[in-house]
């Protein structure tokens, strides 16, 4: 027998010890609890397998929009979609959004808090991989086979890149989850060694012969200066190229000689000083006395610094003429920090050359910058490579032995 109001009206918010559930009709019945509270349930079989969908409690859902949701969940079975997927889209598409608007978002809220460069990241992966795949679908309408779908095409170009789309995915679904503006979406499971992989720790050492054959192929090439010059400060300094790219002629102090390296700019999101090699003071002076800009590497219209792209360019041009082993720009950092500790420098120097944190306490109380040992390391450091790259093969080259 079907359902009706009085009846349902006589069980609502009062003690209950009849039956747990009562049937309506089509599959729809109503689970009540022992404190009167009823709940719209639907069981069906899907795959061959039986199912029950909560449909929400009554009287929010009235017996008539109860009924008239049945023959939409038959529907759906018919058509293959289990019905537990479709009720679930059916009751987010109102005031939901797309992915691209999940970024933007994103993007609004959260971008006085994160530096330029980490926006400016994010806004490129936004742009090229995420805005505009799933048009204007609905980000609780997409599913799991189709986002899987999605990053093994990625993966079929770079399993990195496909592991890199995944981590920023998440980041901002996760808070729009926490925001509330979308539920919780089953591609938020996926771990980025399920579609990818992670970025590889490099381990590449270069020697100070390599080192300077690098050198002396840069004085050969015919190009930008600025790049050059890019390139050698990154090896002179063992600084990161976006710390060398972003500089500023305000950022260094000639009569303290030290390089402050401002929080915008700083990967730690504290200032990096560092002691100005004489080798340094060298390419700083002509890039300044070559370029009238606030950026001591600029770009051809000098207001704005130059782009890492040609910096990588030139990089790969140079590679197949020096003849060694594959290496990149970062593994100087990695070559200084391993060269100077094996001609004894201590680590927490070394560190602080680099521009990393001290690990455990001493990150917390010790602020202390050791600028005198580092200017002592880089005496070290820039006399073995311009020896290298005059070709000197006195040079001392330490090799860390397996």
């Amino acid at each position: 027998m079907s359902l009706s109001d009085t009846k349902l009206r006589a069980i609502l918010g009062k003690p209950y010890t009849g039956k747990p559930e009562l049937a309506d009709r089509d599959g729809l019945s109503v689970r009540v609890t022992p404190t009167g509270t009823i709940t719209w349930q639907y069981r069906f079989r899907f795959e061959n397998k039986p199912g029950r969908l909560t449909l929400g409690r009554y009287p929010d859902l009235k017996i008539a929009d109860a009924r008239k949701a049945v023959p939409e969940l038959r529907g759906s079975i018919a058509n293959n979609i289990d019905p537990r997927v479709f009720w679930k889209q059916r009751n987010t598409y109102e005031g939901a959004v797309t992915v691209k608007e999940c970024c933007e978002k994103f993007l609004q809220v959260r971008a006085d808090g994160l530096k330029k460069g980490t926006i400016e990241s994010y806004k490129s992966y936004f742009r090229a991989h995420l805005c505009d795949a799933f048009a204007d679908r609905k980000v609780e309408s997409i599913t799991l086979g189709e986002w899987i779908d999605f990053f093994d095409k990625k993966a079929a170009v770079s399993r990195v890149t496909a592991g890199a789309i995944l981590r920023h995915l998440k980041t901002v679904l996760n808070w729009a989850v926490r925001r509330q503006m979308i539920s919780v979406v089953d591609v938020l499971q996926l771990r980025v060694t399920d579609v990818g992989s992670h970025s590889k720790v490099g381990s590449r050492v270069l020697t100070f012969n390599e080192c300077g054959k690098i050198w002396r192929e840069l004085d050969k090439r015919r190009a930008t200066k600025t790049v050059v010059n890019v390139i050698k400060a990154c090896l002179l300094s063992g600084a990161r190229v976006s710390e060398i790219l972003k500089s500023k002629r305000a950022d260094f102090d000639l009569e303290a000689m030290v390089w402050t390296v401002p929080i915008e700019y700083s990967k730690t999101n504290i200032p990096i000083r560092r002691p100005i090699s004489a080798a340094l003071l060298e390419i700083l002076q002509e890039q300044w006395s070559l370029y009238r800009s606030p950026w001591c590497f600029p770009a051809a219209d000098l207001s704005k610094p130059a782009n890492i792209a040609a910096v990588n360019k030139l990089v790969r041009h140079i590679k197949d003429n020096v003849g060694i082993p594959e290496w990149r720009i970062h593994d100087f950092r990695r070559t200084l920090s391993t060269r100077m500790s094996e001609a004894g420098v201590l680590p927490h120097v070394t560190e602080k050359m680099l521009g990393h944190l001290l690990g455990g306490v001493m990150a917390v109380y010790n602020k202390h910058d050791w600028l005198e040992e580092q200017a002592e390391a880089y005496e070290q450091w820039t006399s073995k490579i311009k020896l290298a790259a005059l070709g000197d093969r006195s040079v001392v080259v330490l090799e860390r032995r397996a």
